[in-house]
This record gives structure tokens, C-alpha cells and sequence, in this order.
């Protein structure tokens, strides 16, 4: 890589893709320190060169976030998500399902953080978006609404949590066999979620 950004310029698309890689690459090899910095300078290049809301910079941005999110720095991944959810609504839409991601993503790092009231608040809207977006049996549709299930559960709201179950056991009949592992896990999830109100 060093021999290319001296031929082509630190700038270069080629670069800049490059660059990428390598930053995904320490993530990989257990680095998330060297990620961050690496997905940092990476994001400020391509924010000089392309904007900070063109595409390839947005995406950047969105695993600068996970990357912190993967190195315990919560508070600053949720910051960075808050940010994306703005930028991805303002250029892309609000229903595009690159704002619908950034969206869950967000409220992932609100419940990781055990911040699980804004992380609900955060879903409860998603959620409505995405059934009619992509459909109630859609694979992030029902994503989000086990992650809203186990939220309500933290926060002691356990009926929640059983109705949001029982949904997503509707959804998912829908599209799987009875005897699938998925589905025998739900209804175990929710007998012993009515055992324990």
C-alpha cells in the first residue's frame, strides 16, 4: 500500500479502497484500536475528498462506528450512528434501507450500552418502519423486533416482551416449518416468559 499511495497519491480511489481493506483487516486480527485509527483517517480523507455524505464516505463512517462499538467505546459509537442516522435520512430517505440499518444499528449500541429506554424508544419507530417498508417476515424486520422483545424484558416490562414474542412467532410461521429450531425457541422463550409474570 505504501508503494501505492507514493504512485497513485493518498487520495486515489484505488488508495482509499486500500486503505479500507487494511483497516478492516486489523479489526480482524484482533486490533480494534488500530481499526478506529485507521477508519478515522480513512474517513477524514475521503470526507476532504468526496464529502462527508457521499456514499463511500458514509460507509466509513458506519464501520468507524461499529469499530468503536467493537472496542468498548459506546458512548462515541452512538454519537457516530446519531450523526449517520441524519446524514443516511437526509441524502438516501428515510425509508432506504441503508437509513433503516444505520437506524438499527444505532438502537443496537443504545441497548449494548444499557441505555434501554432510548434504545426502545429507538425501535418502537424502526419497528413500524420496517413492517411497512419491508414486511413483518423481512430478516431485519424481525431483527428489531427480538431486539425490542429483549429490551422490554431488561427493563422489567415482561408482557411486553411475551407480546412482542408472540408477534415475531407469527411472522416467522409464516415463512418456516413448525419444527424449526427458530420457532420451538420462541414458543420455550415465551412459556417460560408467562411462567415468570
Amino acid at each position: 500500500m505504501t508503494d501505492q499511495r507514493a504512485a497513485r497519491g493518498a487520495d486515489h480511489p484505488d488508495t482509499l479502497t486500500s486503505r479500507h481493506s487494511l483497516a478492516e483487516g486489523l479489526l480482524d486480527a484482533g486490533d480494534p484500536a488500530g481499526a478506529v485509527r485507521e477508519f478515522e483517517r480513512l474517513a477524514e480523507d475521503q470526507g476532504r475528498r468526496y464529502g462527508v455524505r457521499h456514499p463511500e464516505t458514509l460507509t466509513t463512517r458506519n464501520n468507524l462506528a461499529r469499530t468503536r462499538a467493537h472496542a468498548g467505546d459506546f458512548k462515541r459509537a452512538i454519537t457516530e450512528f446519531k450523526a449517520l442516522v441524519e446524514d443516511y435520512t437526509d441524502v438516501a430517505g428515510a425509508d432506504h434501507l441503508q437509513t433503516l440499518d444505520v437506524r438499527l444499528n444505532l438502537a443496537r449500541m443504545l441497548g449494548a450500552a444499557s441505555e434501554f429506554a432510548k434504545a426502545i424508544r429507538a425501535c418502537e419507530p424502526l419497528l413500524r418502519d420496517q413492517v411497512r417498508v419491508l414486511g413483518p417476515e423481512h430478516a431485519d424486520t424481525v431483527e428489531t423486533r427480538q431486539l425490542l422483545a429483549n429490551l422490554r424484558y431488561r427493563t422489567g416490562d415482561v408482557e411486553g416482551a411475551i407480546e412482542e414474542q408472540e408477534q415475531l412467532l407469527a411472522a416467522l410461521s409464516r415463512t418456516l416449518m413448525p419444527t424449526h429450531d427458530r420457532i420451538t425457541k420462541l414458543k420455550r422463550d415465551i412459556a417460560f416468559l408467562k411462567r415468570s409474570t
